[in-house]
């Protein structure tokens, strides 16, 4: 049963998720010919959604096909869940009021004007995703977590393909430490992963509490578990609470997305991004980093 759901304007569909199609085989989301697809849980059932846009970037409307049937309050609670994901935290209008005053953001908004970060779907996701990009490159962190994926999420098989939905708490706990170094993970990252994933099932860690927290708080609680450390938590809480002032300035992506965009490619330090950030857009640090970094990644990257 195909819905509608309308996030608020300004956004623009493609851009948004068709960072997917350059990477290969890059799991669980996928960007295909116009449809993004994605495997999400419903409850304890997997289910794959297929979603299309039907609109503009002055009026949004995304069209959701969902496989296998989902009945009408399952099809409320995939609402609540692409709502957290597709839906901005913040006033688009009032960062860029702010962000035009930057000669250089300027021209980057010009071109990537309703760009918006798509939320993963669950705080405990994106935590997973901050440690599995710990200290590596984004392509080797994106091959890592595809096999994680492929290894222990749940599937969905439809027209003689199989698709993945993102591991469980409980499918990660249950891991055992051999099957996840096959996927590429450093034995840091196990423990890490493998203690986290145990404390979630367990309920011994509330993530909904973080919400609740200013960002300096969720920092604090997230860097008390086992391998989190500052970039750790401020890179899972802007991607995974949409905290766009969180700004994870020790990742050398954002570095060279910075140093690329003011300062003529030189090496810079953590303390120079986040005063450059801060002292030009701040409250809307950790969205400028994201749109710095696909800016570069975009341009870099073949068509």
């Amino acid at each position: 049963m195909p819905f509608i759901i309308r996030p608020e304007p300004p956004f623009d569909f493609e851009k948004s998720v068709q960072i997917h199609s350059r990477f290969k085989n890059s799991l669980p989301d996928l960007y295909e010919n116009g449809t993004y697809l994605r495997v999400l849980h419903v409850g304890r059932k997997p289910v794959l959604v297929s979603i299309t846009s039907k609109g503009t970037v002055r009026k949004p409307s995304l069209l959701v096909d969902a496989y296998p049937r989902v009945t009408k309050s399952e099809i409320s609670s995939l609402r609540k869940t692409l709502r957290s994901m597709f839906e901005s935290t913040f006033d688009f209008e009032h960062f860029y009021a702010i962000a035009k005053r930057d000669v250089t953001m300027k021209m980057i908004l010009e071109k990537l004007r309703g760009l918006r970060p798509i939320r993963p779907p669950t705080i405990f996701e994106s935590v997973i995703i901050a440690i599995t990009e710990q200290q590596i490159s984004l392509y080797a962190a994106i091959a890592i977590r595809s096999r994680l994926v492929k290894r222990y999420g749940d599937r969905v098989a439809r027209d003689a393909r199989v698709f993945y939905a993102f591991p469980t708490p409980e499918s990660l706990a249950r891991a055992k430490p051999a099957g996840l170094r096959r996927v590429g993970l450093s034995s840091t990252k196990i423990r890490s992963i493998t203690e986290f994933s145990r404390k979630v099932a367990a309920d011994e860690i509330n993530l909904d509490r973080l919400a609740q927290m200013d960002d300096d708080q969720a920092v604090t609680e997230l860097t008390k578990l086992r391998g989190i450390g500052r970039w750790t938590a401020e890179y899972a809480l802007v991607r995974g609470l949409g905290r766009v002032n969180s700004l994870p300035a020790d990742d050398l992506g954002i570095q060279r997305a910075v140093s690329h965009a003011y300062f003529r490619k030189r090496k810079i330090s953590a303390e120079k991004v986040r005063a450059t950030l801060t002292g030009k857009f701040a409250p809307y640090t950790g969205i400028a980093a994201f749109y710095l970094m696909y800016h570069l990644f975009w341009e870099q990257s073949p068509s």
